[in-house]
């Protein structure tokens, strides 16, 4: 019993147990060897091969030169190797294009069997027309192409074989497909000359500002300097694109890149994956990816997929970046072929292209991202297009700087209804203003019958209603000012003033929800996002992640509001020397800015103005002023009685009928002497305005 158990037990032992990768490495090895025998066989040597090889031309004719190519697809097929070979419809088009060859020419005993039986069922004409059809769609199947492509191919192939029978040179030369490079090449070459002033942006519009008898005359492109900023430093691409292909392929994820772009802050490598493969796995290999590419600033981003493209990209910051001046962006195609006068320039995409939007589209824009980050620089090329292409009667502005640095420069020019408000108190009022000639045009526009200021000014004839932009640089020193009415008054305005060419332009460096509030972004849907702290941050203001990865110096998440995903963009970089040039150049035409003191004097509804009292009074002033001149005495304590209210804002009120002059200075815990008899005509001498109800 035991040597029984001894025996089974030493079977078992000797017995193989392969595992699935060997076994395929076996066929692999029997694949390889036929192909090498039978091409050796040809030699006509020894006396195995020789027989192989008269048992190969007797069954398959002239058609066995073909045979080592089918066993050579096979071994590539079940192979780990990734080249053009081991794929699965290169060993199906093969296949099938040589039993329609081998049939088709009746090679071999098998080819004159094939024959005989398709003959015998569809004729010989038949059998003709069904395999010369078969081996052509064998052959796309082979090459992965189309039939255009395929006639084109030998086309091209008729016209090299003529031009080397003519002893012509052929130019065109086939290259291997490999990875397309784009981007990173000048838009339109600077050839020196100077782009027409007046005819390049706009018909001749004459102002309707005094001197309206002269032409405005556009500032000159040249205005902007050619200051060379240097090409950006990408590193060796071939070699970043292979560790990005060896790198998904040690976590099992199989990739190639097959389109780089150049662009002026990141490289983007766009990778195209194998089918079922999940893109989460791809993200998620973020931090993997940007140590295996030694990410200049340590992280990378993923944009999966790219919009409009079915790859996955992968954005590497360039070791030294290049920046874009706005007389590249000037002078491109896109902004000489935009004839909207609200066209602004935002920079370079990641290709390269340069990215022009218009403010009328928009039509209200949001912008955020930290000190330094490029916000300033941001409103100041938006500010730069708007004067070289539209003149004081089509554009006006309302520029807003809590900050009273970054917008001062531009005050006295000609497009400016107000000079640069820097007072928060001033800010408020410019927003009812707007409100105010928003509700005037609306009721121009209904008179006239129109929709909006499009209509309007084609009815007139001319640029009778000039559109009006609102730059604020810095939105949350406002909203801390005055929050519920800073908040109301911008969702008014953009919820409605689109149709009336009112636009609005708003920069925060805190990018909180205690500053861009729910309804404020629920009816801005156009963000601009610079580098942020945090990824909270970025949450903010875009609704999603993503600028927590920004370079700074003008690298931006451009959400417009047509997509759901933003794009990258090196914005745009003007300097304060061209700022000054081309401000200098705009006060020196003659043409004096017409201001509106309405726009930084607008009261709020409901108050009132008195002489000799600063800013707005109590609401409960007029009452006080009729109190008082009743009872011929005025104290705290009798306002708190009549007009119910605390004591703090009874005297704040006597203070403000002091100072108008109603009652007399305070004598202790007397009460104040009355200076008034009749209060209706102190009240018609001396205040500006009556409530409004």
């Amino acid at each position: 019993m035991s040597k029984k158990h001894k025996r089974l037990k030493s079977k078992k032992a000797f017995r193989i147990r392969l595992k699935p990768g060997t076994v395929y490495s076996i066929a692999q090895v029997i694949f390889f060897t036929l192909a090498g025998l039978i091409v050796v066989s040809f030699a006509r040597q020894g006396l195995i091969l020789i027989k192989l090889n008269d048992l190969l031309i007797r069954y398959f004719s002239w058609t066995t030169v073909f045979l080592p190519f089918i066993f050579l697809t096979f071994g590539f097929l079940i192979s780990k190797f990734r080249t053009p070979l081991s794929q699965p419809n290169v060993v199906v088009g093969i296949l099938l294009f040589y039993v329609s060859i081998l049939t088709l020419s009746r090679a071999g005993t098998v080819g004159k069997s094939f024959w005989d039986g398709l003959a015998a069922l569809i004729t010989g004409a038949g059998a003709v027309i069904i395999l010369l059809g078969t081996t052509v769609v064998g052959l796309i199947i082979l090459f992965n192409t189309s039939i255009d492509q395929v006639i084109s191919l030998i086309q091209a192939f008729i016209r090299e074989v003529k031009r080397y029978i003519f002893g012509i040179e052929s130019g065109t030369r086939v290259f291997k497909k490999q990875m397309r490079v784009t981007g990173g090449t000048p838009i339109t070459p600077n050839l020196g000359r100077t782009l027409p002033q007046t005819e390049t942006f706009a018909p001749k519009l004459v102002s309707n500002v005094p001197g309206e008898e002269k032409i405005w005359k556009y500032p000159d492109i040249n205005i902007l300097s050619d200051t060379e900023t240097g090409k950006a430093d990408r590193g060796d691409i071939k070699e970043n694109a292979a560790n990005i292909e060896q790198t998904l392929e040690s976590f099992g994820i199989t990739a190639r890149v097959v389109e780089v772009n150049l662009g002026p802050a990141v490289t983007q490598y766009a990778l195209e994956v194998a089918l079922g493969t999940k893109l989460s796995k791809i993200t998620a290999l973020e931090r993997d990816m940007a140590l295996a590419l030694a990410a200049p600033t340590g992280t990378i981003r993923i944009e999966a997929p790219i919009p409009g493209k079915s790859l996955v990209g992968i954005e590497l910051p360039n070791r030294s970046p290049e920046f874009v001046p706005l007389k590249k962006l000037m002078e491109s195609e896109v902004m000489k072929n935009n004839r909207s006068k609200l066209a602004v320039a935002l920079g370079l995409d990641v290709s390269g292209k340069p990215i022009i939007t218009d403010l009328g589209k928009m039509p209200h824009v949001l912008i955020a991202g930290q000190t330094g980050s490029g916000k300033s620089v941001c409103i100041n090329t938006f500010l730069s297009t708007l004067l070289f292409r539209s003149s004081p009667s089509e554009v006006k502005l309302i520029l807003v700087d809590p900050k009273r640095v970054e917008l001062t420069g531009y005050n006295q020019i000609p497009h400016l209804l107000s000079p640069v408000i820097i007072e928060l108190d001033k800010v408020i009022s410019s927003l009812r203003w707007i409100l105010s000639e928003m509700d005037r045009r609306y009721k121009l526009f209904s008179q006239a019958g129109v929709r909006n200021i499009e209509g309007y000014n084609e009815m007139s004839g001319f640029q009778a209603l000039p559109y009006i932009v609102l730059f604020i640089d810095e939105l949350a020193d406002i909203m801390l000012f005055s929050p519920v009415e800073v908040e109301d008054s911008i969702t008014r305005i953009a919820q409605m003033s689109r149709a009336t060419g009112i636009h609005m332009v708003l920069a925060t460096q805190r990018p909180s929800v205690d500053v861009l509030t729910g309804l404020i972004k629920a009816n801005i849907p156009c963000r601009i996002a610079f580098a942020v702290a945090s990824q909270v941050d970025s949450r903010v203001i875009l609704d999603t992640q993503g600028a927590e990865k920004l370079l700074g110096k003008g690298d931006m998440l451009y959400l417009p509001p047509e997509q759901a995903k933003p794009m990258r963009i090196q914005g745009a970089f003007v300097s304060d020397k061209e700022i000054s040039g081309l401000t200098t150049f705009l006060k020196n035409q003659g043409v004096s800015p017409q201001y509106t003191e309405e726009v930084t004097e607008m009261q709020k509804p409901g108050t009132t103005l008195v002489r000799g009292v600063d800013g707005e009074s109590d609401e409960f002033f007029m009452e006080a002023v009729k109190i008082v001149c009743q009872y011929e005495r005025a104290s705290a304590s009798l306002l708190q009685r009549r007009l119910s209210i605390g004591y703090s804002r009874a005297a704040r009120i006597l203070d403000q009928l002091e100072a108008a002059g109603v009652v007399g200075q305070a004598e202790g815990s007397k009460a104040r002497d009355v200076l008034v008899q009749n209060a209706d005509e102190f009240l018609n001498s001396s205040v500006k305005g009556n409530p409004q109800e």
